[in-house]
């Protein structure tokens, strides 16, 4: 199928984490630039919300809240997106609450008694929780499989891990059905799936579904109605379509520049799908042939 890209907007650092906010709008993170953007229709880029650290995956509550992922001021310096940011501060990891007014109003910096590494995405189930990913930042160069667990905040607010043993946990998200969690194991390029026995409890045994290769790093992704997997691979300029099911690749769709990390959709009829890409800062607009699936929020 043919499918139309264009640049929606730039000029960002390190953006990561897009979200389609109450107001429709479209919000996303920039890791370097170390808080929230909004991007109107336009292209033009505001300010929501400065949060310090190194904002990375991001998704909407049931009470128009942002909750995000911050790795704690972690990311590359080799990029030209990134060439005016500060120097990384490697602080403290934690999931931040971010107010409809952009002010940070919570934060947890710990579960299970230990303190987070670097959260990467994360995302809600039916339930009013959320898991997110917790990587070892050195996880992803030095190869470390027990780094990175998956966490789940349940809707009081009670936080547990939920599985390990991952090499570097990335993008991740709960099936329509919601029988099912996806995370991206970016070490390995595997997508893994775990079944939803109840919320935060997951079955012990990962099965592999899908893998996008070694060359491309799975990151963010999310899925159309039809329950296909858009995955962001970072490294290349690739994303990669793969079938929700059983993995299967259905079709890989280049982007004029390199670097995606993550993807949703938006739009007045929910058939665009935003992408945002670290190289060069930039949030591409695509044009997609069938509706997005809404995320969860409650």
């Amino acid at each position: 199928m043919s499918i139309r890209v264009e640049r929606l907007a730039q000029g960002l650092m390190f953006p990561e984490g897009p979200a389609i906010g109450p107001d429709g709008e479209l919000y996303v993170t920039e890791i370097a630039g170390q808080r929230i953007s909004k991007i109107a229709e336009d292209g033009t880029v505001s300010t929501f919300a400065n949060t310090g650290g190194g904002p990375n995956g991001a998704a909407f509550n049931s009470r128009g809240e942002l909750v995000v992922a911050n790795n704690g001021g972690r990311w590359p310096t080799d990029v030209p997106s990134t060439s005016q940011a500060p120097e990384p501060n490697f602080g403290q990891g934690r999931i931040q609450t971010v107010s409809s007014e952009g002010v940070v109003v919570s934060e947890l910096s710990e579960v299970d008694g230990i303190s987070l590494n670097s959260p990467n995405d994360l995302c809600f189930d039916s339930y009013g929780g959320y898991y997110f990913t917790d990587p070892e930042w050195s996880g992803l160069v030095g190869g470390d499989r027990d780094g990175g667990p998956v966490c789940y905040v349940d809707a009081e607010g009670e936080a547990s891990r939920v599985a390990s043993n991952i090499g570097f946990p990335n993008g991740l998200g709960v099936r329509a059905d919601g029988k099912v969690l996806i995370v991206c194991e970016s070490l390995t390029g595997l997508l893994l799936s775990y079944r939803i026995e109840e919320p935060g409890t997951l079955s012990g045994t990962a099965k592999p579904n899908g893998m996008i290769g070694r060359r491309s790093v799975p990151d963010g992704f999310c899925f159309d109605a039809s329950g296909q997997i858009i995955v962001a691979g970072h490294g290349s300029s690739n994303l990669f379509v793969l079938d929700g099911h059983d993995g299967r690749p259905v079709q890989i769709i280049e982007l004029p520049d390199k670097g995606p990390t993550n993807c949703c959709f938006g739009g007045k009829d929910f058939r665009t799908l935003f992408v945002t890409s670290s190289d060069q800062g930039y949030v591409y607009a695509v044009d997609w042939p069938i509706e997005g699936m809404p995320l969860l929020h409650s």
